[in-house]
């Protein structure tokens, strides 16, 4: 369906309600100061016009009281005190409750992305989404609010300033209308085209950023510089980021030109009012003072109208682009109200039938038609060729993705219908690429399982059995030393140690069922590996496992080998009678020695 380019009042209504749920108290007090400054121009209009007035009439005929001219000139400073006063005091409450707008924005995003389903980080198209999402949201929800009251603000100063010029004449107020429409319709179709403009180039913007982080991040640094690729990374960057720049400026040049064009009409406009007015005044018809008052009345219209027309057109704008947002927002959350428990303990078995995944936006079958029973308290090793879909049947059995065709049970209960808590307190799993956090050793380890209470033996048994516990004691500050390098006096681990760390938090969660390790020794040395192999049987004792490896000597650890190629699952069996098949295991296993 083609996004619609009208001003929804719906958006704009969901907003307010967006901003009004951030901080009641302050769109309350935001709401009282912006009527207040509504009233002010036009009051500080009468009060320059009575000023004038008593100082003409003292200079021309000395008939003026000094207590009138003195009371006059005092309300004319309180009166410009209290419009500067009431201007601080609006942008300090405007500061403070955006800070309320933006926390509340980045708690509906930070809820979103940590609850939405995994598939979405693997989907360009979402990718697209969330990015216009996070940069719109940041500032545009708060911004319609502003204008809204800015809009009211102008509307109730508008309104007031052309009763004042009618008296003049009525023909005044349509004359104005008229000289600010064009400017208007201008800035409407300016940000039609923004907008689509945004949203066909935000692949463009993404990857603009994406060969900054190339530039900027750590975890690139190492290869920039041995590789040497800064200059072909920065060439990228110039590339594509001079290629969008020179798309929005030529928008912005040709918006700015017809922009000029119509102000000089407008302008015609305004100096014709003008002449008029001063007409009025050398014929008699009007003071000296109220010709001021005029002025400054034609002025501040002039200025407010083209304020409420850009209120209006900004508006517009963000309701445009809070579509993104909006969009991201009403992504579906699923498996978090209603769902079923992890039968616990597993009584049988863990079961595929005829499962098949394809990736977002993928034609590629990463898996097809797996039939596969895993029993209870077995160690199941996956092996086969890079590519053959061994990750992608551990991210199924981690949650992460739902089969696209087929079943997956524990027992008699289907996996999709288990909640997440469930999942992630019965599961334990070290991915290939595991994340390194840069918090204390203690704390890296019970993220393996946040219900626990922080029983420090507890901590050190699990880093015993991944061999890191000895080096956790030597640390400056033991376990309570911060790991990594983002933060001062914190301390740097290599690879292999990184990954003893994501063991360690692996074997923390002692209430998991099933264990799934993926390639756990690929940075470990040799001697690390032995000592992991011995504790693996206590590790896994009474529960389900399942290794993914390339290793010889991590494979033997399994009581059944399951070996894929293509997507499929080629053999499976025990070590002894796959050997004996002298099949695809039997080859591997041969070119190992």
């Amino acid at each position: 369906m083609k996004p619609s380019n009208k001003l929804t009042l719906n958006h704009l209504l969901e907003t307010l309600h967006l901003v009004y749920r951030s901080s009641p108290k302050w769109t309350f007090i935001n709401a009282i100061i912006t009527s207040i400054r509504g009233f002010i121009p036009l009051l500080l209009l009468f009060v320059v016009k009575q000023l004038i007035d008593v100082v003409g009439t003292h200079v021309t005929n000395n008939t003026a009281s000094p207590e009138a001219l003195y009371t006059t000139l005092a309300l004319t400073a309180a009166f410009f005190l209290l419009n500067a006063v009431s201007g601080s005091i609006s942008s300090l409450v405007r500061e403070r409750q955006s800070h309320f707008v933006n926390d509340y924005i980045q708690d509906i995003i930070h809820k979103k992305t940590i609850h939405i389903a995994y598939r979405f980080f693997e989907d360009s198209d979402y990718q697209n989404i969330f990015y216009r999402a996070l940069n719109d949201s940041s500032y545009r929800p708060a911004r319609i609010f502003y204008s809204l009251l800015q809009l009211a603000q102008n509307t109730l100063t508008i309104i007031l300033l052309l009763i004042v010029l009618s008296q003049i004449h009525w023909a005044l107020i349509p004359i104005l209308a008229v000289s600010s429409a064009p400017v208007f319709y201008l800035r409407i179709l300016y940000t039609r085209r923004l907008y689509k403009y945004r949203k066909n180039h935000t692949e463009d913007e993404r990857r603009v950023h994406y060969f900054n982080r190339l530039l900027t991040g750590k975890d690139f640094a190492k290869e920039l510089r041995v590789f040497n690729l800064g200059k072909t990374f920065k060439k990228e960057y110039e590339h594509f980021k001079h290629d969008l720049r020179n798309k929005q400026w030529s928008l912005s040049k040709r918006k700015t030109i017809n922009e000029i064009a119509v102000q000089l009409f407008s302008t015609a406009i305004l100096l014709f009012i003008i002449a008029f007015v001063i007409k009025q005044t050398v014929e008699g018809n009007i003071s000296a003072g109220t010709m001021a008052m005029y002025f400054l009345a034609l002025q501040r219209a002039y200025s407010v109208l083209q304020g409420l027309l850009g209120n209006l057109s900004s508006l517009y704008e963000d309701n445009l682009f809070l579509k993104n947002f909006f969009e991201f927002k009403n992504i579906e959350v699923k498996r978090e109200v209603g769902t079923e428990s992890f039968p616990n303990p597993i009584i049988n078995h863990i079961k595929f039938e005829n499962v098949s995944f394809k990736y977002p936006n993928s034609r590629k079958w990463a898996l097809q038609n797996i039939n596969l029973t895993i029993q209870k308290g077995k160690t199941i090793a996956l092996v086969g060729e890079n590519g053959s879909g061994k990750t992608t049947l551990v991210k199924l059995l981690c949650g992460l993705h739902e089969p696209t065709e087929g079943q997956l049970h524990v027992d008699q209960h289907n996996w999709n219908n288990i909640s997440n808590s469930e999942l992630a307190n019965n599961i334990s799993v070290i991915f290939q690429d595991f994340m390194l956090y840069n918090i204390s050793a203690k704390e890296n380890i019970r993220l393996g399982n946040t219900h626990r209470k922080d029983e420090p033996e507890s901590v050190a048994a699990a880093a015993v059995s991944a061999g890191i516990d000895q080096l956790f004691n030597n640390l400056p500050h033991g376990y309570d030393t911060t790991l990594g390098t983002l933060f001062k006096d914190s301390q740097m681990l290599s690879r292999g140690e990184w990954q003893r760390t994501a063991l360690a938090r692996s074997f923390y969660n002692t209430d998991a069922q099933l264990i799934i390790l993926d390639e756990p020794t690929s940075s470990l040395d040799a001697f690390t590996e032995a000592s992991l192999i011995n504790h693996f049987s206590d590790i896994v004792k009474d529960k389900t496992a399942i290794i993914v490896s390339h290793r010889l000597s991590t494979i033997k650890l399994a009581d059944i080998i399951v070996v894929m190629k293509n997507a499929s699952i080629a053999e499976v069996g025990s070590p002894e009678e796959l050997i004996a098949q002298k099949g695809i295991y039997f080859q591997m296993i041969e070119s190992l020695k």
